[in-house]
């Protein structure tokens, strides 16, 4: 992705005067490890007999994972049992839907139970602080703006831009919670001071205010009865599926077991790519995107990938992408 430095924060404009500028639109995944011992303590599975939990010898032991979900008939545990093991994101221009910066980190192998939560509490501080990162690009729309002798306290805070739009493919209902629950657990203050303060149709945790949280999940399923996963939607629009060789379920064994971090953080980051693509479609759906601007925005897409310099699963992404970027040409052409 976009190396993460020291760039400058690009400008957006606003569509009518007066009116608050869109935010920048962070599109991100998490990957996740069972926390083994809060696990235990939470559901306290039965051991063979004269075995005792010991934290320094079992804190990356899977089987104890599979006893809790044997015996507690647990398949998916809440998200405070999800220990945030990679993060991956791309920001993107609110008004020309481009990706304009990058994020990628993943713990590495820990030696200690001690060690990996120490590892995952940077991890989330350093995500926190790339939230913000661009948080004062209208800055010097609001200070013109706010300056209204004739606007009350309300109609300024209205309009004062928001720091970021967070979008994903079902963050609403697991990657946020876990995200905000771990960052509980550390004492990690989120540095977004509309996040945790606002509550009702205002919060970020409201399925209806789509300008702090998009989620393409919620959006795409609406009230259907059947939900459709991130996988077969991107297949559908001729984006490649998931990286192969790896599987959300796999996770735990390949950080636990093989020390895999970068295997987990390459297939974070197709994964976000992906629903980057999906973002597109679904802003074309919409029509936020005309015809020209999705060629477009598929054009850079795919120039994105194939620069040099990318990672290998990059490259192979837009090969088997290839659908999706000569259908978004067909009408140009």
């Amino acid at each position: 992705m976009v190396a993460v430095g020291d760039t400058p924060s690009p400008v957006f404009g606003s569509q009518r005067v007066g009116e608050r500028p869109a935010a920048p639109i962070l599109v991100f995944d998490i990957e996740t490890v069972p926390d083994i011992p809060l696990m235990y303590a939470g559901f306290e599975p039965a051991l063979p007999e004269g075995r005792k939990f010991d934290v320094e010898r079992d804190w990356n032991n899977l089987s104890i994972v599979d006893l809790i979900k044997q015996q507690k008939q647990i398949n998916f545990p809440a998200p405070m049992y999800h220990l945030a093991m990679s993060i991956c994101a791309v920001f993107v221009h609110p008004d020309t839907h481009g990706i304009i910066d990058g994020f990628k980190k993943t713990i590495p192998s820990c030696g200690s139970y001690a060690e990996l939560l120490a590892a995952e509490a940077q991890l989330l501080r350093d995500f926190w602080g790339f939230c913000t990162k661009h948080a004062d690009a209208a800055r010097v729309w609001y200070d013109h703006v706010q300056s209204d002798f004739r606007m009350n306290d309300y109609q300024r805070k209205k309009l004062k831009p928001l720091p970021v739009t967070f979008c994903g493919y079902n963050i609403s209902g697991f990657d946020l919670p876990v995200i905000e629950q771990r960052s509980m657990k550390h004492f990690i203050p989120c540095p977004i001071p509309e996040y945790g303060r606002e509550f009702g149709y205002d919060s970020y945790r409201s399925r209806f205010a789509l300008d702090k949280c998009f989620d393409l999940a919620q959006f795409v399923n609406g009230n259907a009865s059947q939900k459709i996963g991130l996988d077969i939607l991107a297949r559908s629009m001729g984006l490649a599926g998931k990286l192969e060789g790896m599987h959300g379920s796999q996770v735990a064994e390949a950080f636990y077991q093989r020390g895999a971090s970068q295997l987990i953080e390459d297939y974070c980051a197709v994964d976000v790519l992906i629903t980057y693509g999906v973002y597109l479609g679904v802003q074309r759906f919409r029509g936020i995107l005309d015809l020209e601007q999705f060629a477009e925005c598929a054009r850079q897409f795919e120039k994105f990938l194939r620069h040099d310099g990318r990672p290998p699963p990059y490259r192979i992404l837009a090969e088997q992408s290839q659908e999706y970027f000569e259908k978004s040409q067909l009408k140009h052409s």
